[in-house]
């Protein structure tokens, strides 16, 4: 307990909460046409604390790992801060009031939040340890992050059953075009100690390809939902938006390039500037989506 509290902040992952946060708040968005309500502050605190458990839980199931990785050091387990039964209970308390507050907002919304811990128990604990399963450790993020969390967002205000597929597919795939960079940078440090993930198992060079790839499926998808009006998408939102769409595979080839092995300056500031781009083009699309689609000016 003699750690500051910025460490505290970190072993939680208080860094990474908006990697939560913006998912579930677009989907949020999108279904109750509305930037907030009491019952989305409800959900935005509620995925905190996921959060937040799920960063303990890997703190958990990777101390021996970290205890050889540098850039691990921080770690109150690590650092003998704080003891693994210590460590376990303040996953059971963080865990038990995310459960508790999604039951307050209403059975969908729990049920996504308890495919969202399943997913994390799944990914971080043997035997299955999804994280060290190459593919499957993308897939993994990319269900928890770029479905179920923009899902649990949707279900406080419309039916599971009626979520917009295609939208929720872009979604996906520009989570993973974040995701990759931050493992293709890590491939000496990971096997180093022994990590396997996509990246130490088919190569940095791979998992960039991938990355882009991704981002160019994510704008086409977008694209193609603007082209034939599928739902939260139009003709008029691809207008206004859709030179955004075509930038950004340009932009991801130029600031995160995929014929390159990557260095951490260059992840730290291709992500950065992408997800500036990113940033404006979901900002622009949901004032227009929350103003009524406006028409083109030429249009009569």
């Amino acid at each position: 307990m003699r750690a500051p509290l910025r460490l505290w902040l970190r072993f939680i992952g208080i860094e990474f909460w908006m990697v939560g946060l913006v998912p579930f708040q677009i989907g949020f968005i999108i279904g109750a046409q509305a930037w907030t309500s009491a019952t989305g502050l409800l959900g935005l605190v509620t995925v905190a604390l996921l959060t937040s458990s799920s960063f303990v839980l890997n703190h958990l199931c990777d101390l021996e790992t970290d205890r050889r990785n540098p850039r691990k050091a921080f770690s109150l387990l690590v650092r003998g801060d704080l003891t693994p039964p210590v460590g376990w209970a303040l996953f059971g308390a963080l865990q038990l009031a995310t459960l508790a507050l999604a039951a307050l907002a209403g059975r969908d919304f729990l049920l996504c939040l308890l495919g969202l811990t399943a997913i994390s128990l799944a990914y971080n604990i043997a035997p299955l340890r999804l994280k060290e399963w190459p593919g499957l450790d993308i897939a993994a993020n990319g269900a928890s992050l770029g479905f179920l969390l923009p899902l649990a967002g949707w279900s406080l205000s419309q039916p599971l059953v009626e979520f917009p597929r295609l939208y929720f597919a872009s979604v996906v795939c520009y989570l993973v075009a974040f995701y990759c960079p931050t493992m293709a940078v890590d491939v000496a440090a990971d096997r180093a100690v022994g990590t396997t993930t996509f990246a130490t198992r088919f190569g940095a060079l791979a998992t960039m390809r991938l990355s882009w790839a991704a981002t160019t499926a994510g704008a086409a998808i977008l694209f193609w939902s603007g082209l034939s009006d599928a739902f939260p998408w139009d003709h008029n939102l691809l207008w206004w938006t859709g030179w955004i769409l075509a930038i950004q595979p340009l932009a991801h080839w130029q600031l995160l390039p995929p014929h390159e092995a990557p260095d951490y300056e260059t992840v730290r500031r291709g992500s950065i500037g992408l997800a500036t781009i990113a940033a404006f083009a979901t900002l622009a699309f949901l004032w227009l989506y929350l103003s009524g689609s406006p028409e083109p000016p030429f249009r009569r």
